[in-house]
Protein backbone atom coordinates (compact mmCIF):
# COMPACT_ATOMS: atom_id res chain seq x y z
CA UNK A 1 0.00 0.00 0.00
CA UNK A 2 1.54 3.04 -1.53
CA UNK A 3 0.59 7.05 0.30
CA UNK A 4 1.66 10.26 -0.48
CA UNK A 5 2.35 11.46 3.23
CA UNK A 6 5.90 13.06 2.41
CA UNK A 7 4.67 14.48 -0.53
CA UNK A 8 1.76 16.16 1.18
CA UNK A 9 3.77 17.65 3.93
CA UNK A 10 5.91 19.30 1.97
CA UNK A 11 3.21 20.89 -0.66
CA UNK A 12 1.14 22.28 2.39
CA UNK A 13 3.66 23.60 4.33
CA UNK A 14 4.99 25.57 1.04
CA UNK A 15 1.20 26.62 0.44
CA UNK A 16 0.95 28.31 4.17
CA UNK A 17 4.93 29.96 3.24
CA UNK A 18 6.75 27.96 6.07
CA UNK A 19 10.24 26.93 6.38
CA UNK A 20 10.74 23.33 7.12
CA UNK A 21 12.19 25.05 10.65
CA UNK A 22 8.83 27.11 11.24
CA UNK A 23 6.92 24.03 11.12
CA UNK A 24 9.17 22.41 13.35
CA UNK A 25 8.69 24.87 15.85
CA UNK A 26 4.60 24.59 14.85
CA UNK A 27 4.99 20.98 15.98
CA UNK A 28 7.63 20.90 18.43
CA UNK A 29 9.58 18.94 17.16
CA UNK A 30 13.39 19.20 15.00
CA UNK A 31 14.16 20.27 11.71
CA UNK A 32 15.54 16.86 11.13
CA UNK A 33 12.40 15.02 11.98
CA UNK A 34 10.51 17.57 9.28
CA UNK A 35 12.75 16.45 6.73
CA UNK A 36 12.78 12.96 7.28
CA UNK A 37 8.74 13.14 6.98
CA UNK A 38 9.27 15.21 3.77
CA UNK A 39 11.74 13.00 2.53
CA UNK A 40 10.15 9.45 3.68
CA UNK A 41 11.87 8.27 5.81
CA UNK A 42 9.97 8.59 8.87
CA UNK A 43 5.89 9.52 9.68
CA UNK A 44 4.83 11.56 12.80
CA UNK A 45 2.93 9.08 14.99
CA UNK A 46 -1.14 9.39 14.96
CA UNK A 47 -1.90 12.28 17.31
CA UNK A 48 0.63 14.46 15.68
CA UNK A 49 -0.89 13.33 12.35
CA UNK A 50 -4.06 14.50 13.58
CA UNK A 51 -2.93 18.06 15.08
CA UNK A 52 -1.11 18.21 10.95
CA UNK A 53 -4.56 17.26 9.42
CA UNK A 54 -6.14 20.39 12.02
CA UNK A 55 -3.44 22.63 11.34
CA UNK A 56 -3.66 22.06 7.34
CA UNK A 57 -7.03 22.15 7.17
CA UNK A 58 -7.39 19.12 5.35
CA UNK A 59 -8.82 15.54 6.82
CA UNK A 60 -6.22 12.98 7.62
CA UNK A 61 -7.15 10.74 4.47
CA UNK A 62 -6.05 13.55 2.56
CA UNK A 63 -3.14 14.35 4.48
CA UNK A 64 -1.66 11.08 4.04
CA UNK A 65 -3.37 10.37 0.78
CA UNK A 66 -3.97 6.98 0.98
CA UNK A 67 -6.11 5.95 -1.16
CA UNK A 68 -8.29 2.39 -0.63
CA UNK A 69 -7.76 -0.11 -3.82
CA UNK A 70 -10.29 -2.12 -5.14
CA UNK A 71 -9.60 -5.29 -3.59
CA UNK A 72 -12.71 -7.28 -5.52
CA UNK A 73 -11.55 -10.16 -7.01
CA UNK A 74 -12.22 -9.42 -10.58
CA UNK A 75 -10.31 -5.51 -10.04
CA UNK A 76 -7.38 -8.24 -7.86
CA UNK A 77 -7.04 -10.40 -10.81
CA UNK A 78 -7.21 -7.44 -12.92
CA UNK A 79 -3.74 -6.14 -11.42
CA UNK A 80 -2.34 -9.35 -10.86
CA UNK A 81 -2.16 -9.93 -14.89
CA UNK A 82 -0.69 -6.57 -15.32
CA UNK A 83 1.95 -7.05 -12.75
CA UNK A 84 2.80 -10.13 -14.80
CA UNK A 85 2.47 -8.65 -18.13
CA UNK A 86 4.87 -5.71 -16.98
CA UNK A 87 7.09 -8.17 -14.95
CA UNK A 88 6.38 -5.86 -11.96
CA UNK A 89 9.11 -6.79 -9.00
CA UNK A 90 6.33 -6.53 -6.55
CA UNK A 91 4.17 -9.23 -8.60
CA UNK A 92 4.87 -12.18 -6.46
CA UNK A 93 4.63 -10.65 -3.16
CA UNK A 94 1.01 -9.19 -4.29
CA UNK A 95 -0.10 -12.77 -5.38
CA UNK A 96 1.21 -13.59 -2.06
CA UNK A 97 -1.12 -11.63 -0.15
CA UNK A 98 -3.97 -12.25 -3.12
CA UNK A 99 -3.90 -15.83 -2.44
CA UNK A 100 -4.07 -15.24 1.68
CA UNK A 101 -7.37 -13.21 0.83
CA UNK A 102 -8.92 -15.68 -1.81
CA UNK A 103 -7.34 -18.92 -1.05
CA UNK A 104 -9.97 -21.07 -2.83
CA UNK A 105 -11.05 -18.44 -5.82
CA UNK A 106 -10.25 -20.07 -9.00
CA UNK A 107 -9.95 -16.28 -10.72
CA UNK A 108 -7.51 -15.86 -8.37
CA UNK A 109 -5.13 -18.70 -7.84
CA UNK A 110 -5.10 -19.12 -12.03
CA UNK A 111 -3.97 -15.76 -11.80
CA UNK A 112 -1.09 -16.56 -9.46
CA UNK A 113 -0.04 -19.32 -11.06
CA UNK A 114 0.25 -17.40 -14.42
CA UNK A 115 2.09 -14.75 -12.39
CA UNK A 116 4.62 -17.13 -10.88
CA UNK A 117 4.98 -19.51 -14.21
CA UNK A 118 6.06 -16.11 -16.16
CA UNK A 119 8.48 -15.00 -13.56
CA UNK A 120 9.88 -18.55 -13.54
CA UNK A 121 10.20 -19.11 -16.97
CA UNK A 122 11.20 -15.56 -18.23
CA UNK A 123 14.94 -15.15 -19.48
CA UNK A 124 16.45 -17.36 -17.37
CA UNK A 125 14.68 -20.62 -15.46
CA UNK A 126 13.62 -19.54 -11.25
CA UNK A 127 12.75 -22.70 -9.54
CA UNK A 128 10.97 -21.19 -6.56
CA UNK A 129 8.91 -19.36 -8.97
CA UNK A 130 8.10 -22.89 -10.76
CA UNK A 131 7.62 -24.83 -8.01
CA UNK A 132 4.97 -22.48 -6.62
CA UNK A 133 3.53 -21.84 -9.71
CA UNK A 134 2.92 -25.88 -10.19
CA UNK A 135 1.44 -25.98 -6.87
CA UNK A 136 -1.10 -23.34 -8.26
CA UNK A 137 -2.23 -24.91 -10.84
CA UNK A 138 -2.35 -28.18 -9.54
CA UNK A 139 -5.02 -26.30 -7.23
CA UNK A 140 -6.27 -24.62 -9.97
CA UNK A 141 -7.15 -27.55 -11.62
CA UNK A 142 -9.20 -28.64 -8.32
CA UNK A 143 -11.27 -25.79 -8.42
CA UNK A 144 -12.07 -25.23 -12.41
CA UNK A 145 -15.83 -26.42 -11.86
CA UNK A 146 -15.52 -22.07 -10.50
CA UNK A 147 -14.69 -20.95 -14.13
CA UNK A 148 -16.84 -18.78 -16.10
CA UNK A 149 -13.74 -18.21 -18.77
CA UNK A 150 -13.97 -20.46 -22.41
CA UNK A 151 -10.63 -20.03 -23.15
CA UNK A 152 -9.71 -21.83 -19.88
CA UNK A 153 -10.35 -25.83 -19.03
CA UNK A 154 -8.56 -28.63 -17.41
CA UNK A 155 -6.83 -29.28 -20.67
CA UNK A 156 -5.57 -25.89 -20.90
CA UNK A 157 -4.08 -25.96 -17.46
CA UNK A 158 -2.34 -29.54 -17.59
CA UNK A 159 -0.55 -27.97 -20.87
CA UNK A 160 0.66 -25.46 -18.63
CA UNK A 161 1.67 -27.57 -16.05
CA UNK A 162 3.11 -29.91 -18.64
CA UNK A 163 5.31 -26.89 -19.79
CA UNK A 164 6.53 -25.88 -16.34
CA UNK A 165 7.60 -29.48 -15.78
CA UNK A 166 9.54 -29.25 -19.67
CA UNK A 167 10.84 -26.32 -19.01
CA UNK A 168 12.66 -27.47 -15.85
CA UNK A 169 14.41 -30.60 -17.70
CA UNK A 170 11.91 -33.11 -16.42
CA UNK A 171 10.76 -34.55 -19.46
CA UNK A 172 9.24 -37.58 -18.19
CA UNK A 173 6.63 -35.87 -15.96
CA UNK A 174 6.07 -33.42 -18.95
CA UNK A 175 5.29 -35.88 -21.18
CA UNK A 176 3.40 -37.81 -18.85
CA UNK A 177 0.87 -35.23 -18.50
CA UNK A 178 0.91 -34.18 -22.60
CA UNK A 179 0.00 -37.74 -23.00
CA UNK A 180 -2.95 -38.29 -20.41
CA UNK A 181 -4.75 -35.09 -21.35
CA UNK A 182 -4.29 -34.77 -25.20
CA UNK A 183 -7.51 -34.16 -26.29
CA UNK A 184 -8.12 -33.60 -29.61
CA UNK A 185 -4.63 -34.38 -30.08
CA UNK A 186 -3.54 -30.65 -29.28
CA UNK A 187 -0.44 -31.22 -27.70
CA UNK A 188 0.60 -33.69 -30.67
CA UNK A 189 3.37 -31.33 -31.33
CA UNK A 190 4.71 -30.70 -27.99
CA UNK A 191 5.00 -34.37 -27.24
CA UNK A 192 6.74 -34.94 -30.18
CA UNK A 193 9.32 -32.43 -29.53
CA UNK A 194 9.92 -34.01 -25.93
CA UNK A 195 10.29 -37.65 -27.60
CA UNK A 196 13.10 -36.09 -30.31
CA UNK A 197 14.48 -34.46 -27.08
CA UNK A 198 14.42 -38.04 -25.69
CA UNK A 199 16.08 -39.49 -29.03
CA UNK A 200 12.70 -41.40 -29.29
CA UNK A 201 12.34 -40.71 -32.84
CA UNK A 202 10.27 -42.98 -34.14
CA UNK A 203 7.29 -42.27 -31.66
CA UNK A 204 8.24 -38.54 -32.57
CA UNK A 205 7.61 -38.61 -36.55
CA UNK A 206 3.91 -40.29 -35.49
CA UNK A 207 3.10 -37.64 -33.28
CA UNK A 208 4.75 -34.48 -35.69
CA UNK A 209 3.45 -36.20 -38.44
CA UNK A 210 0.10 -35.52 -37.35
CA UNK A 211 0.66 -32.64 -35.81
CA UNK A 212 1.90 -31.76 -39.24
CA UNK A 213 -1.68 -32.84 -41.08
CA UNK A 214 -3.60 -30.38 -37.91
CA UNK A 215 -1.59 -27.58 -39.01
CA UNK A 216 -1.79 -27.86 -42.68
CA UNK A 217 -5.42 -27.99 -42.09
CA UNK A 218 -5.59 -25.07 -39.95
CA UNK A 219 -3.55 -22.76 -42.01
CA UNK A 220 -5.94 -23.81 -44.86
CA UNK A 221 -8.55 -22.76 -42.76
CA UNK A 222 -7.02 -19.25 -41.81
CA UNK A 223 -6.21 -18.36 -45.24
CA UNK A 224 -10.05 -18.97 -46.38
CA UNK A 225 -11.45 -17.05 -43.57
CA UNK A 226 -8.50 -14.23 -44.32
CA UNK A 227 -9.73 -14.02 -47.80
CA UNK A 228 -13.09 -14.02 -47.46
CA UNK A 229 -12.42 -11.21 -44.68
CA UNK A 230 -10.71 -9.09 -47.41
CA UNK A 231 -13.23 -9.66 -50.19
CA UNK A 232 -15.85 -8.72 -47.64
CA UNK A 233 -14.50 -5.65 -46.80
CA UNK A 234 -13.53 -4.84 -50.69
CA UNK A 235 -9.82 -5.09 -50.16
CA UNK A 236 -9.72 -7.87 -53.88
CA UNK A 237 -6.18 -6.91 -53.95
CA UNK A 238 -5.06 -8.38 -50.45
CA UNK A 239 -7.47 -11.38 -51.06
CA UNK A 240 -5.80 -12.00 -54.22
CA UNK A 241 -2.55 -12.07 -52.13
CA UNK A 242 -3.26 -14.02 -49.30
CA UNK A 243 -4.59 -16.78 -51.42
CA UNK A 244 -1.67 -16.62 -53.61
CA UNK A 245 0.71 -17.08 -50.68
CA UNK A 246 -1.66 -19.86 -49.51
CA UNK A 247 -1.06 -21.69 -53.10
CA UNK A 248 2.50 -20.93 -52.37
CA UNK A 249 2.36 -22.63 -48.94
CA UNK A 250 0.65 -25.76 -50.29
CA UNK A 251 3.38 -26.04 -52.95
CA UNK A 252 5.72 -26.44 -49.66
CA UNK A 253 3.83 -29.57 -48.73
CA UNK A 254 3.32 -31.47 -52.32
CA UNK A 255 5.31 -34.62 -53.46
CA UNK A 256 6.82 -33.91 -56.81
CA UNK A 257 4.53 -35.58 -59.68
CA UNK A 258 1.65 -36.58 -56.61
CA UNK A 259 -1.34 -35.52 -56.42
CA UNK A 260 -2.23 -34.42 -52.73
CA UNK A 261 -5.42 -32.95 -51.10
CA UNK A 262 -3.65 -29.85 -51.39
CA UNK A 263 -4.36 -29.92 -55.12
CA UNK A 264 -7.75 -29.29 -54.38
CA UNK A 265 -7.20 -26.73 -52.10
CA UNK A 266 -5.45 -24.80 -54.46
CA UNK A 267 -8.41 -25.08 -57.04
CA UNK A 268 -10.59 -23.60 -54.52
CA UNK A 269 -8.29 -21.03 -53.92
CA UNK A 270 -8.02 -19.95 -57.62
CA UNK A 271 -11.48 -20.21 -57.89
CA UNK A 272 -10.96 -17.23 -55.24
CA UNK A 273 -8.24 -14.96 -57.01
CA UNK A 274 -10.56 -15.13 -59.89
CA UNK A 275 -13.37 -13.79 -58.03
CA UNK A 276 -11.20 -11.31 -56.81
CA UNK A 277 -9.76 -10.52 -60.17
CA UNK A 278 -13.19 -9.99 -61.43
CA UNK A 279 -14.23 -7.52 -59.12
CA UNK A 280 -10.56 -5.46 -59.94
CA UNK A 281 -12.32 -5.46 -63.31
CA UNK A 282 -9.89 -8.29 -64.88
CA UNK A 283 -11.98 -10.58 -66.80
CA UNK A 284 -8.76 -11.90 -68.13
CA UNK A 285 -7.10 -12.45 -65.05
CA UNK A 286 -10.69 -14.13 -63.77
CA UNK A 287 -10.78 -16.33 -66.82
CA UNK A 288 -7.12 -17.68 -66.90
CA UNK A 289 -7.59 -18.62 -63.31
CA UNK A 290 -10.41 -20.31 -63.61
CA UNK A 291 -9.58 -22.68 -66.36
CA UNK A 292 -6.02 -23.24 -64.23
CA UNK A 293 -8.78 -24.54 -61.32
CA UNK A 294 -10.73 -26.25 -63.85
CA UNK A 295 -7.76 -27.67 -65.45
CA UNK A 296 -5.98 -28.87 -61.96
CA UNK A 297 -9.62 -30.01 -60.42
CA UNK A 298 -9.77 -32.04 -63.61
CA UNK A 299 -6.94 -34.03 -63.34
CA UNK A 300 -7.43 -34.73 -59.22
CA UNK A 301 -10.87 -35.63 -60.08
CA UNK A 302 -9.50 -38.36 -62.25
CA UNK A 303 -8.16 -40.55 -59.34
CA UNK A 304 -9.03 -38.76 -56.10
CA UNK A 305 -6.86 -39.52 -52.69
CA UNK A 306 -7.40 -37.91 -49.69
CA UNK A 307 -5.15 -39.79 -47.71
CA UNK A 308 -2.63 -37.14 -46.03
CA UNK A 309 0.09 -39.33 -46.33
CA UNK A 310 0.35 -38.35 -49.86
CA UNK A 311 1.61 -34.66 -48.58
CA UNK A 312 5.44 -34.22 -48.12
CA UNK A 313 6.79 -34.17 -44.77
CA UNK A 314 4.16 -36.39 -43.71
CA UNK A 315 5.46 -40.03 -42.29
CA UNK A 316 2.72 -42.37 -40.40
CA UNK A 317 1.74 -46.14 -41.04
CA UNK A 318 -2.36 -45.59 -40.78
CA UNK A 319 -4.53 -43.59 -43.21
CA UNK A 320 -5.24 -40.60 -42.37
CA UNK A 321 -7.87 -38.90 -43.97
CA UNK A 322 -7.90 -35.07 -45.32
CA UNK A 323 -11.27 -33.64 -46.34
CA UNK A 324 -13.44 -30.34 -46.78
CA UNK A 325 -16.92 -30.04 -46.68
CA UNK A 326 -17.32 -28.20 -50.73
CA UNK A 327 -18.26 -31.29 -52.53
CA UNK A 328 -17.45 -34.79 -53.44
CA UNK A 329 -15.83 -34.25 -56.58
CA UNK A 330 -13.20 -31.42 -56.75
CA UNK A 331 -15.37 -29.86 -59.60
CA UNK A 332 -18.10 -29.43 -57.40
CA UNK A 333 -15.94 -28.07 -54.69
CA UNK A 334 -15.44 -24.86 -57.49
CA UNK A 335 -19.02 -24.84 -57.80
CA UNK A 336 -19.36 -24.35 -54.42
CA UNK A 337 -16.87 -22.18 -53.89
CA UNK A 338 -18.56 -19.55 -56.63
CA UNK A 339 -22.17 -20.16 -55.24
CA UNK A 340 -20.32 -19.01 -51.54
CA UNK A 341 -19.36 -15.64 -53.35
CA UNK A 342 -22.71 -15.23 -54.74
CA UNK A 343 -21.24 -13.71 -58.06
CA UNK A 344 -23.38 -13.63 -60.99
CA UNK A 345 -20.25 -12.76 -63.25
CA UNK A 346 -18.40 -15.30 -61.86
CA UNK A 347 -20.84 -18.50 -62.12
CA UNK A 348 -21.55 -17.02 -65.97
CA UNK A 349 -17.76 -17.07 -66.82
CA UNK A 350 -17.33 -20.21 -65.13
CA UNK A 351 -20.58 -21.93 -67.55
CA UNK A 352 -18.41 -20.73 -70.55
CA UNK A 353 -15.03 -22.67 -69.53
CA UNK A 354 -17.03 -25.47 -67.91
CA UNK A 355 -19.17 -26.75 -71.06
Amino acid sequence: MKNNLATNIRSLRKEKGLTQEQLAEVFRVTIGAVHKWEAGLSVPDISLLMEMADFFDVSLDVLVGFTVRDNRIGALAGRLRKMTDTQDPQGPQEAEKALKKYPNSFKIVYECAYLFRAFGLMFKINKEYCLRSIELYEKAISLISQSSDPNIDATTLYGDLATIYMAMGDYDKSLEIYKAHNAGYIFNDRIGHLLVSKKEYKEAESFLSYALVNQIGNMVNLISSKALCYAGKGDFEKAKEILDAGIKFNALFKKKGVLCFLDRIDCLYLTGIAYAELMLKNKDGAKDHLKKAKKKAEEFDAAPDFDARRERFVEIDEPCLAFDTTGETCIEGIESTIKLLESKELLKLWKSINT
